[in-house]
C-alpha cells in the first residue's frame, strides 16, 4: 500500500533536483523514499546539519565589506556634496 505526500519547495530547487536525480537514474519520489529509508535505518539524518550563529554571519559580512572597500578597483567618492549621488549610482 502507498500513500501520497505533498510538499512545497522553491521552483528552481525542484527543477534542479529533478535534473540531478534524473541524471543518476531516479525520480523525486524514489529519491525522497531513499532519504526516508536511510534516516530510519541509521536513526539519524544522513548528513551534518549546522547553524551558523548570528555573530559569525555578521563577522563574515564585515570581513567581506572590508575586502570590497579596500579592493584596488573599489569606487570612491571624496566630495561630500556628491555622496548621495555616488551611493545611489
Amino acid at each position: 500500500m502507498t500513500t501520497s505526500l505533498t510538499i512545497r519547495m522553491d521552483n528552481t530547487l525542484k527543477s534542479d533536483a529533478e535534473e540531478f536525480f534524473e541524471d543518476i537514474g531516479m525520480n523525486l519520489t524514489t529519491a525522497i523514499t531513499c532519504f526516508f529509508k536511510k534516516c530510519l535505518a541509521d536513526g539519524e539524518i544522513p548528513f551534518k546539519l549546522t547553524r551558523q550563529r548570528k555573530e559569525a554571519r555578521l563577522a563574515a559580512a564585515l570581513a567581506e565589506a572590508k575586502a570590497v572597500a579596500h579592493a584596488p578597483a573599489a569606487p570612491t567618492c571624496n566630495d561630500p556634496d556628491k555622496i548621495e549621488e555616488f551611493m545611489l549610482s
